[in-house]
């Protein structure tokens, strides 16, 4: 098993590998620019607004699919993590041609390296190898009925996913993942990516290295990471954090009753403005340097992960949480009209210190029209 090289220490490490530290320095230079004339144009002129959330749904939609679904704001390129998430809201809202055509094309970019970042000039690892890239593009594949057809693709990307990632049935490679900030790889997400990826290889009967292994790979995210109450997000730690949880619970990868025990665990981190992303910030060893001004970032609201929470606890039959969640959610973001992608506790959007919470927030549109049209 092999590991995706960190980022930082291939800055430090740039004698022995010049052409790699280049190409990092280069996209933390573009991500550091980005995030600084996003932040002043928000300071500046605030956020969007585009009526009632059912018209912003439909606008930020509208106009992502017009650019192959970009994640929205600052950020430009399309993210097969966000698409996958998204994949599901997109095909109700009539866009599933156009999720398999971007899919196929996020194929056809991929070789040797897992991008997290899709252009049309270029791509970028960020900030080191998708360790969801995978998982990712199998699920949204599916969604848009194209799995079967691009199976070839499909399990040279899974041989070399296994080979750079996976050791046992578990996923301990680093990468980028949900948590682009984190130091250490986000093991409960990235095996259970892994492990819903697999379930759907298997539902398709596209021969894998992975198809007919999901009772292994859910064994062994059960064994090593469980810890009596809910999912640690990595094994050493365990910090309560969303990202280990909902994704368990959107795909429905957890028995009745330890679904059961999470859902009561991640009701703690629950606000008015709807469910902070971790019990705790990160501390400044959790963090890679160029988030050590945000640690905190990922402790406030997403709410597109609360989406995700929301509709995990419609699947499990927990509805009258699963409105209260989406009340919270709606309260908070029906006085912008816009789809945010991270906003404090209070209630407000994430601007601080350099950064601005982005908006047209692709992922959270398509999950806001998932829940209102499969859920509500």
């Amino acid at each position: 098993m092999a590991g995706a090289s960190d980022p930082i220490r291939g800055l430090i490490d740039g004698a022995r590998n010049p052409t790699a530290s280049l190409e990092v320095g280069r996209y933390y230079g573009q991500e550091l620019a980005r995030r600084l004339t996003h932040y002043l144009d928000k300071r500046r002129n605030g956020y969007r607004h585009f009526g009632s959330l059912a018209e912003a749904a439909e606008t930020v939609l509208a106009d992502s699919a017009e650019v192959g679904f970009e994640a929205g704001g600052h950020f430009r390129g399309v993210w097969p993590r966000d698409l996958c998430f998204a994949a599901g809201g997109l095909s109700t809202a009539g866009y599933g041609e156009a999720v398999g055509e971007t899919g196929e094309w996020l194929l056809e970019e991929l070789s040797d390296v897992f991008y997290t970042d899709f252009h049309e000039r270029y791509n970028a690892a960020t900030p080191a190898e998708g360790v969801d890239t995978f998982p990712a593009l199998v699920v949204a594949l599916d969604e848009a009925g194209r799995l079967e057809a691009n199976e070839n693709a499909v399990a040279d990307l899974a041989a070399l996913h296994r080979e750079k990632f996976v050791e046992d049935g578990f996923v301990a490679g680093n990468g980028s993942s949900w948590w682009d900030s984190a130091a250490r790889p986000r093991e409960a997400y990235n095996t259970a990516m892994l492990l819903a990826a697999s379930e759907r290889l298997e539902s398709r009967d596209v021969e894998t290295t992975f198809t007919g292994q999901s009772d292994r790979i859910r064994e062994t995210l059960h064994s090593r990471l469980w810890n009596g109450e809910y999912v640690d997000e990595r094994r050493g730690s365990s910090t309560l954090a969303c990202d280990a949880n909902v994704v368990a619970l959107y795909f429905g990868l957890l028995p009745d009753e330890r679904a059961a025990s999470v859902v009561e665990a991640l009701s703690t981190l629950e606000t008015p403005y709807g469910i902070r992303m971790r019990k705790r910030p990160f501390s400044r060893r959790e963090v890679h340097p160029f988030f050590l001004f945000h640690r905190e970032y990922h402790y406030h609201v997403w709410p597109w992960n609360g989406f995700l929470y929301a509709i995990g606890l419609a699947r499990y039959g927990y509805d009258e949480r699963s409105r209260a969640e989406m009340a919270r959610l709606e309260r908070l973001l029906e006085p912008y009209g816009n789809f945010l992608e991270v906003c404090t506790a209070d209630g407000k959007p994430y601007v601080k210190r350099g950064y601005a919470s982005a908006e047209e927030f692709t992922v959270a549109a398509a999950l806001w029209i998932e829940y209102d049209r499969d859920y509500r």
